[in-house]
């Protein structure tokens, strides 16, 4: 039965991880700001509560001392990690990654020199402290402002309490009573646990919602973000927005033959073409190997191409590159900025595809 609450908490610690990381929206992570900064906090604290839930499977495989101190110490890493998740999102000291750190290896190190039940009984003080600093926490502002805040508050709490019981049985009955063997053993710890991943999980992904990204300027997810600004404004003024997408087709070849950083300066090289050959247009990289230009007037495809190709050729020495490659063109029109997040996106995932159609 204890086996079988120990699975049910890794399955849960399991799904809370993977909904973090779905709710970010994507693999790679060059978003930066708040929303980055709960996926990774929470995303590890559900990873170590993973950790933990197997842990004790091993345990209680007769994994010994060993595996009860791995337990131990990503136990407290789980609930540490959620305190100092809180503090970065309210700006805060940071101080809560490296408190839960040195937390953790001296957990580790404790249930090496003293009895199990010992250990066990400080890692619950230790729950203790940290579920009461996290629900304090995410009770400051502005967190406390945002939907799911209050979700993660209240379980935190209860988790606290739960704890703070167990400690008081122990206390007070000791851990070999009946009381404690019906209301606070290792298979209720394990109930509560996975109780208190849901409502963690759950509650992390409605707070995520709410935040921002901040994606640091060069980054693809800035100038996706500051194509679909300019897309609005020349919406608000045009009613759609006409977006041509450059690609060079030899790009990985260049890549292949020299070096990713030949690659990157020739994409570079080919945005400033694209200024060049079209004022006022904006132009950015949403994509890898791919720029978008987006612009509000409809244009001489033809002319357009060739003055790109044309600027696109006389920037070549400047880079030393004794070849011009060829360059592949798409033109668009939407008439929304979900239209054209979803151009963006196809691109992102396969450069070549088609998913919108074309103007």
């Amino acid at each position: 039965m204890v086996v079988l609450d120990l699975l049910a908490a890794i399955a849960a610690a399991s799904v809370a991880g993977a909904a973090l990381f779905l709710a970010h929206g994507r693999h790679g992570d060059d978003r930066g700001g708040p929303r980055a900064e709960l996926v990774r906090y929470m995303g590890v604290a559900a990873l170590a509560a993973l950790a933990c839930s197997i842990a004790n499977v091993v345990e209680v495989a007769g994994g010994g001392t060993f595996a009860a101190a791995v337990g131990n110490a990503t136990n407290v890493v789980t609930v540490g990690l959620a305190w100092a998740g809180a503090r970065r999102l309210n700006a805060r000291r940071a101080i809560g990654a490296a408190t839960t750190g040195a937390a953790a290896i001296l957990m580790l190190a404790v249930t090496f020199v003293v009895s199990l039940d010992d250990a066990t009984l400080v890692k619950t003080a230790g729950l203790v402290v940290f579920a009461a600093l996290s629900a304090v926490e995410f009770g400051r502002r502005p967190v406390r402002e945002l939907s799911g805040s209050r979700i993660l508050v209240v379980t935190l709490v209860v988790f606290g309490a739960f704890n703070l019981y167990r400690l008081a049985v122990s206390a007070t009955v000791g851990i070999s009573s009946a009381l404690w063997q019906h209301t606070a053993s290792t298979q209720m710890t394990t109930i509560v646990s996975a109780l208190a991943i849901v409502g963690m999980g759950y509650g992390s992904v409605r707070l995520g919602r709410q935040l921002d990204d901040d994606p640091a300027p060069g980054t693809r997810a800035h100038d996706r973000r500051s194509l679909r600004q300019a897309a609005q404004s020349i919406l608000l003024a045009h009613g759609r927005v006409h977006t041509l997408i450059v690609r060079v087709p030899e790009i990985d070849l260049i890549r292949a033959a020299h070096s990713a950083r030949r690659a990157e300066e020739m994409i570079t090289v080919l945005v400033d073409a694209v200024h060049e050959a079209m004022p006022g247009a904006v132009a950015g990289v949403p994509a890898r190997n791919t720029v978008f230009v987006l612009h509000p007037g409809s244009v001489v495809r033809t002319d357009v191409e060739a003055r790109i190709r044309r600027v696109f050729a006389d920037q070549m020495p400047l880079i030393d590159y004794t070849d011009t490659p060829d360059l592949s063109f798409e033109h668009h029109a939407v008439s929304d900025v979900h239209d054209l997040s979803l151009l963006m996106e196809s691109r992102r995932l396969r450069p070549g595809s088609h998913a919108v159609p074309r103007a």
